[in-house]
Formats: C-alpha cells, sequence, structure tokens
C-alpha cells in the first residue's frame, strides 16, 4: 500500500476526530522544541490512523522539532490543509520542515495546466511554514537511457523553478534504485551533476545509499553544497536489513564531523523497521541528539 493509500483509506477515521480534542490540543502551547532533529511521518503511518493527535504528542514528547508529511499530493493531510496542521503541531512545539510529494514527468510546456500541481504544492506548503517540497519517487523507468537523465534532469528544473517562484524550495529524495548506473552514470549522481543548484536541492537517504551500495560520507564529500537535506535512516549492508540509526552500516559519526561544511539544512529522520516503530524513532532521535549539530538551535 503506497503513501497516498494510507491518507485515502484514514481520512474517514480522522473525520470522527471530535472538535473538542482539537481545541484541547490547540489550548497547548509549549515553547518550541529545541534541537533540529525532525521525523518523516512516513515512519509511523500505521499510528497516525489510529490516533493522529496523540501519535504527534508522543513525538513531541520524544524531542522531535519538526515533521515531514508524506504522500501530499492534494490540499489536505489526513483531513488537515498544510496550514491547520501547523498550528496542530506548533502547539505541540514543533513545526513543519518539508513534505513528501510527487508528481510524473510533466509536459516541457509549463504554461500546460499539469504545472498546476506543483504551484499549489509550492502554496499549500508555504501557508504552513514548509521550506521543500521534496520528490520522493523517481520519475523514470528500469530501462532507462542517458537522454531519459537528461530528460528528467530538465523537468527537476523546471519544477524548481515553479517551486522557486512560489516562494519554496525543491528536492529529490533517492531511494536504492538511484544508486545504479545507466550507461556508465550512477542516476543519482547524474542528477546532482545536470541540475541547476538554484533550483534543484537534494535529500539524500542515507540508508537508501548504503542499500544502493553508495558510500554517503564521500557523497557528502565530494558534493558538499547540493545536498541540503539528510534522511537519516541506517541499512546493515551484510544483513541487507533496515535497522536502528547506529546500528547500521551509515557512517554517522563521520558525516556529522563534515555537517557543517556542508549545506545540510534539514535533519529528518526516517525509521524503515516496522517493530515497535514509536520505540524506534525514540531510539534513534535519542542517537542523533549526541551530534553537536543536531543541537544547535
Amino acid at each position: 500500500m503506497n503513501r497516498r493509500q494510507f491518507i485515502n483509506r484514514s481520512a474517514t477515521v480522522l473525520a470522527l476526530s471530535s472538535l473538542a480534542g482539537r481545541e484541547a490540543f490547540a489550548s497547548m502551547a509549549p515553547a518550541p522544541n529545541k534541537g533540529r532533529i525532525g521525523i518523516q511521518l512516513y515512519s509511523v503511518r500505521d499510528d497516525l490512523p489510529k490516533d493522529f493527535l496523540g501519535t504527534l504528542k508522543k513525538l513531541a514528547a520524544m524531542g522531535y522539532s519538526q515533521v515531514e508529511p508524506y504522500g501530499f499530493t492534494e490540499e489536505k493531510f489526513f483531513n488537515y490543509t498544510m496550514k491547520e496542521l501547523s498550528k496542530v503541531v506548533g502547539d505541540l512545539g514543533m513545526t513543519i520542515s518539508s513534505t513528501h510529494t510527487n508528481s510524473g514527468l510533466l509536459p516541457e510546456d509549463m504554461n500546460d495546466p499539469k504545472w498546476d500541481f506543483w504551484k499549489k504544492c509550492s502554496e499549500y506548503l508555504k501557508s504552513g511554514g514548509g521550506k521543500y517540497a521534496v520528490q520522493a519517487g523517481f520519475p523514470g523507468g528500469r530501462n532507462l537511457t542517458v537522454d531519459e537523465l537528461k530528460r528528467i534532469a530538465a523537468h527537476f528544473n523546471r519544477v524548481g523553478e515553479v517551486c522557486k517562484k512560489g516562494g519554496i524550495k525543491f528536492a529529490f529524495h533517492n531511494h536504492a534504485g538511484e544508486l545504479r548506473k545507466v550507461e556508465d552514470e550512477v542516476i543519482l549522481e547524474f542528477l546532482i551533476k545536470n541540475t541547476d543548484p538554484e533550483l534543484v536541492f537534494f535529500q539524500m537517504d542515507m540508508g537508501h545509499v548504503v542499500n544502493g551500495g553508495g558510500d554517503c560520507y564521500q557523497y557528502l564529500r565530494k558534493y558538499p553544497k547540493r545536498i541540503a537535506m539528510w534522511h537519516a535512516s541506517d541499512f546493515h549492508a551484510i544483513n541487507r536489513v533496515y535497522t536502528l540509526l547506529g546500528k547500521g552500516s551509515a557512517p554517522y559519526p563521520a558525516m556529522f564531523e563534515i555537517a557543517d561544511s556542508t549545506a545540510l539544512e534539514v535533519l529528518t529522520i526516517e525509521q524503515e523497521t516496522r517493530t515497535n516503530v514509536l520505540a524506534a524513532c525514540k531510539s534513534d532521535f535519542d542517537y542523533l541528539k549526541q551530534f553537536k549539530w543536531t543541537q544547535v538551535l
């Protein structure tokens, strides 16, 4: 089941949320959570439909300062507009950093009505205080050519232009598949090298990089100004499983040593394990809070 299906399936449940429940949360006004550790809400996708507000409250209590919604292809996320969601998480001491969203390749003519998708996405995200609209899926198939990669890079440039005009930034989130080669070109590197650094940013998912056989640390060294966002996940290269942060093969201590020399702006945990997810999210937060970069306000 994909991210959008999770949202649609949960809409009925959330529609039953009482106005009194929302007002109770709205009456809470703690100081903003300190630190710079956010969480991708897809991590708790099984918990949100059962208790949306309660799950957010638990994440805030762990210390998370930012949230990143997922599957945002329409105006609402679990029956909340971005502006409404911003108020809800704000009352818990958190902010919206970004959102995962998605579109396929759009026509080169940016006057085509299909481009309204990114125009509206920019408008909605900005209304909630978010800064980055993140393309969470690769808009290409398995049998790619370099010419098709060039078309995708040009598409990303156009998306970045629309987002910039809308007052936000555009980023691409990789999965393991983007570490494969097309005619001797690693897809992720090709996109980094062939997109406009003023328009296209990258959210590197560390666990997926390891899964795809890449070296997170070397990417940060090679492209320090292009990777503005980290998705903190972990993957055990020998056991071939996603795991808790610090228990896999992603070299977080080494990466945080050079974090200040990179473009890192937004740090977001995505927990890929499915057993006792909230406990895993707490473990991940506690692991990351040891690093100096995460503690800066």
